[in-house]
């Protein structure tokens, strides 16, 4: 009995003491969760298609898309990233599949900010993002210097997804 009640005693001492969020600014602990922005970006044809779904003329499977940031020196770093299949929220259903990555939370330091993204043998786009730093979300997304537009949701839990219109 008395293991059991030093071993709660421990348990609740530890769940106390640290700190599970960010809220005031200070340093996390190491039992703090890990996260960050994520990036969510739905690519579509002029007429609206998604360009990511296999079904759709011209889509890009995921081994003809190149995502990648560079290095001080210049050198290509590949970034890892998915694509998510269509997924439904708590008032609807969201229907274009998305690239997605949270591994861009390694640029939310850098000082440029800056991923490229290639696409098939067309065009490389170059992506740059502003990150909400009390919501560790991305606010705004630039698609070769041009602001992308946003998916529009009234679910608290919908992720901020982008478009890209090839």
């Amino acid at each position: 009995m008395k293991k059991f009640l030093i071993m709660c005693a421990v348990l609740f001492i530890a769940n106390v003491g640290c700190k599970k969020t960010n809220i005031d600014g200070g340093r996390l602990c190491g039992c703090s969760p890990v996260v960050g922005p994520q990036l969510n970006l739905v690519i579509r044809n002029s007429a609206g298609e998604d360009l990511l779904n296999d079904k759709t003329a011209g889509a890009y499977s995921k081994d003809k898309i190149e995502f990648f940031m560079k290095d001080g020196n210049g050198k290509v770093v590949p970034i890892n990233f998915g694509i998510r299949p269509p997924f439904s929220y708590s008032d609807g259903k969201f229907n274009f599949n998305t690239l997605f990555s949270d591994a861009i939370g390694v640029l939310q330091e850098s000082t440029d900010k800056i991923i490229y993204l290639k696409l098939g043998s067309g065009g490389l786009h170059e992506l740059k993002f502003t990150v909400n730093e009390s919501r560790l979300d991305m606010e705004k997304l630039l698609i070769d210097d041009k602001e992308a537009e946003r998916a529009k949701s009234n679910a608290a839990n919908f992720p901020i997804i982008f478009y890209l219109t090839e």
